[in-house]
């Protein structure tokens, strides 16, 4: 598997007893189901440990467009991070691939009060 954004080739990584992803050599994006993101929210030091890019870096392949899916070539989707409304990912609406550019994961975990308020006001239908 090759990164959708430099194209450099994608090592599998463990993380804990049940998460894998796949991290870009290259650019340090990281590929990987939505339900094994969902559990990387969760688990203590996940960003520590996985999202060792350059987050500058990262920021600058967010804007790419058009990016095939590194698991099955499909377009993927710029979607907004349903948590955390400063984050745009690339989800794959074809298999239920997410990839994350350097820095993503790290942010996603530092979720602000704002981002909390945001979030409860959005429950409420305000």
């Amino acid at each position: 598997m090759d990164c959708p954004k430099c194209h450099a080739p994608m090592e599998a990584i463990e993380f804990g007893t049940d998460i894998e992803v796949q991290r870009c050599t290259g650019c340090s994006g990281l590929f990987c189901k939505w339900q094994a993101l969902q559990q990387l929210r969760d688990e203590w030091l996940s960003d520590v440990v996985l999202d060792k890019g350059n987050a500058a870096q990262g920021a600058k392949q967010n804007e790419m467009r058009d990016v095939p899916c590194p698991d099955c070539g499909t377009t993927m989707e710029s979607v907004q991070d349903q948590e955390n409304a400063r984050i745009t990912l690339d989800s794959c609406p074809a298999c239920d691939g997410v990839f994350l550019d350097a820095g993503e994961l790290t942010n996603m975990k530092s979720v602000t009060l704002m981002d909390h308020v945001r979030h409860l006001l959005a429950k409420l239908g305000r």
